[in-house]
């Protein structure tokens, strides 16, 4: 006799082997597994970090998948339907689980042990009277050893110090320390390929004033691959200072004078009790010293005086943002001593002077650095660049438009939703987040569905009202589509005409990339300094897919100089002259923008240099003459010039290869507008009249109007 079952179910006609049942859940349950752990490795090698949460939603997804199965085989097996496929899904099910549950096991094993570390660590029974920590990094939460190593379980003193990192986050130890896992491990190789770790900028444009080869397809060169090489030897003694790589030796804040220092440079703050604590404990003689009972915290609270260092040498960004322009020489005592001198002149620690020249709008209005420049922007994406600004993703234009772009909540990834966590902050209710023309999240900038932006001030959370474009801004695109806000809006950068670089075989110097001393020098010297008006010329951007032709941006004289190359005593000078102009972001925004006139009819704007631009009309029509302020340099153009009057087709003058100046063409149609300045005010109708259509209004003029040929 014979037992009657029914008919096999559509799932065991799709699935005959029933193998196959058991093999699904437990290989679901590896995959999980195994993705958890795969996406935190690739996330470490990127800025990427998205992928994080996908941790967090590996155990319901599990469940969501895995529950049916079991399900389904324990209804088989209730029913009295004992078929060998159902006894393989529900071991297979099993085994599913005890593999999730062994690896959830593993990461509470991991933790309890590192807690068990936490609370063997032997630093605390000397040291449990210091304050001062940031909640993230107390020792309660990571231990000492995490940041300091040592050993955390040694109860002798010197035992215990033993291989202690006194000044943990220079990148030298930041592998230990700040980029170890379950810290930044994903932050840290970003740091070490940002431009300002690897100097590729400097680098690249030092090695081509000394005509070195520079291999265009080359990978970016790194500061810490520098080389005996003239160029190079000039790198290490004048420049190779101002890079993250650059080690902090000392203890304290960061100052004026600081250089470097990996993850301190930035997040490293000393409050007013932990500078007095160090003071007092440095100012005490070494075998009488007490440690320091407040200590300093790291935060992401970065102020400028972090940018300070670095930023104000160079284009000296720092020091424009806050309203200074350098002197060549210092004001005499009665310039000093005349009331009120701290409102006219000020002396860097390194004893630089400055005079006042108005600041950046932004500055005025309260804004701090990292109210603009992102923690991508400062800490690289995770790629190495060839120039800082291909490390930039926000433009003007990205937080002033008539209607900004935006992004919903949900698109926040996971490292910029812990930085706001950080905060205490969230996005309001019905808003969403501000973003770049390339997709890039503006975190502290909400939108509304009307397009309108605000701006959150990130040391104080203080709410800003962001403003859309002028209607002057927009007037008459069709004739100056090419303008970058910065071209109108820059109110003076500071200019150098002329420097002298010759290397001494018997000066003292210092190589700072070594850390040692020299027994020659390289030496510069400058001419005089001056802050006007920058230069303009056409920049390439290929991210920029609305000006494929290029944008008129600001510009600066970056090294017209003369270089001694001859690092032998006795021999030879092996001189070489270069004239070579660099984009330049001055930092120097204001609301007004610039005249007509200071366009069309200024020499400087144009790249002749100092000089008088006349309009001269006479019987036989009108022309333009130039006469320069400047003597001619080696090359036989006016010493602070990017090109000679209406020269076409220079080549070769710039640091970069993504910039040029003015064709002769562009300098005749820019000069045809300023002759009709010359007699019409800027804002006269006619003026205005000829920012919608030029070429028709010049059919309409009348015969006094002389334009040039």
């Amino acid at each position: 006799m014979g037992r009657d079952f029914p008919e096999p179910d559509p799932l065991r006609r799709r699935f005959p082997h029933g193998r196959t049942i058991a093999i699904l859940p437990v290989a679901i349950a590896c995959a999980a597994t195994l993705l958890a752990g795969l996406l935190g490795w690739t996330a470490s090698a990127s800025k990427d970090t998205s992928s994080f949460p996908a941790r967090e939603w590996i155990a319901p997804l599990l469940a969501a998948l895995v529950a049916p199965v079991a399900g389904w085989a324990m209804g088989r097996l209730a029913l009295r339907w004992p078929t060998r496929w159902s006894h393989r899904a529900l071991l297979g099910t099993t085994v599913a689980i005890a593999i999730y549950a062994f690896a959830s096991f593993g990461v509470q094993v991991h933790r309890s042990a590192s807690a068990a570390k936490l609370a063997t660590e032997s630093c605390l029974e000397c040291h449990a009277a210091i304050t001062g920590f940031s909640e993230a990094h107390s020792p309660q939460r990571i231990g000492c050893a995490s940041c300091h190593a040592g050993n955390a379980t040694a109860r002798d003193a010197t035992a215990a110090h033993a291989g202690m990192i006194l000044i943990p986050g220079n990148l030298i130890n930041a592998p230990r320390s700040c980029g170890t896992t379950g810290c930044h491990p994903d932050i840290l190789p970003r740091v070490e390929r940002s431009i300002m770790t690897t100097f590729a900028g400097a680098v690249t444009a030092d090695r081509r004033v000394f005509g070195e080869v520079v291999d265009p397809v080359a990978p970016s060169p790194h500061v810490r691959q520098l080389g005996t090489s003239a160029a190079d030897t000039h790198l290490r003694q004048l420049c190779a200072s101002c890079h993250l790589g650059q080690p902090k030796t000392e203890w304290g804040a960061i100052h004026q004078q600081s250089r470097g220092g990996g993850c301190n440079a930035c997040h490293l703050r000393y409050s007013f009790d932990a500078a007095r604590e160090l003071d007092r404990y440095l100012a005490t003689p070494a075998g009488d010293r007490a440690v320091p009972r407040v200590h300093p915290n790291l935060s992401i609270q970065v102020g400028n005086a972090a940018c300070f260092g670095c930023h104000s040498r160079s284009s000296r960004i720092a020091t424009n943002y806050e309203g200074w322009h350098e002197l060549r020489e210092p004001p005499t005592l009665a310039e000093v001593d005349r009331p009120p001198s701290t409102a006219r002149f000020r002396q860097l620690d390194d004893g630089r002077w400055f005079r006042r020249m108005p600041a950046d709008v932004h500055q005025e209005l309260g804004l701090e650095c990292i109210d603009c420049h992102s923690g991508v922007e400062v800490m690289g994406a995770g790629k190495t660049v060839a120039h800082k600004s291909d490390q930039l993703l926000f433009r003007c234009e990205d937080c002033h438009a008539a209607q900004l772009r935006s992004k919903p909540s949900n698109a926040l990834d996971d490292e910029s939703a812990r930085v706001l966590a950080l905060r205490r902050w969230s996005l309001p209710a019905g808003q969403r987040f501000g973003a770049s023309r390339t997709g890039e999240l503006l975190v502290n900038v909400s939108v509304d569905t009307a397009g309108r932006g605000r701006l959150r001030r990130k040391p104080t959370g203080e709410w800003v009202a962001l403003k859309p474009p002028a209607a002057a801004c927009s007037a008459g695109r069709d004739s100056h589509q090419r303008l970058s806000c910065s071209s109108c809006h820059t109110a003076w950068a500071p200019r150098c005409a002329s420097c002298h670089t010759s290397f001494d075989p018997i000066a003292a110097g210092f190589d700072h990339l070594m850390q040692t001393d020299t027994a020659s020098a390289w030496v510069e010297t400058s001419g005089a300094f001056a802050a006007v008006p920058p230069t303009l010329g056409i920049r390439f951007d290929s991210r920029d897919s609305a000006r494929p032709a290029g944008r008129v941006d600001t510009f600066i004289p970056g090294m017209i100089l003369t270089v001694n190359r001859n690092q032998t005593a006795g021999a030879r000078p092996d001189t070489v002259f270069r004239r070579l102009y660099a984009p330049t972001a001055a930092h120097t925004v204001r609301r007004e923008g610039r005249s007509c006139r200071s366009c069309h009819n200024d020499p400087v704007a144009l790249g002749y240099g100092e000089g008088q631009l006349d309009y001269v009309v006479s019987d036989t029509g009108g022309r333009w003459t130039f006469k320069p302020a400047q003597p001619a340099a080696d090359d036989g153009l006016p010493a602070d010039a990017w090109i000679g009057f209406l020269e076409d087709g220079a080549t070769g003058r710039a640091l970069r290869g993504d910039v040029r100046p003015f064709t002769a063409n562009e300098q005749r149609r820019i000069l045809r507008v300023g002759a009709c300045l010359t007699c019409h005010a800027d804002n006269s109708p006619v003026m205005q009249q000829s920012l919608a259509d030029f070429a028709a209004l010049l059919t309409r003029r009348s015969s006094s109007c002389v334009l040039p040929p």
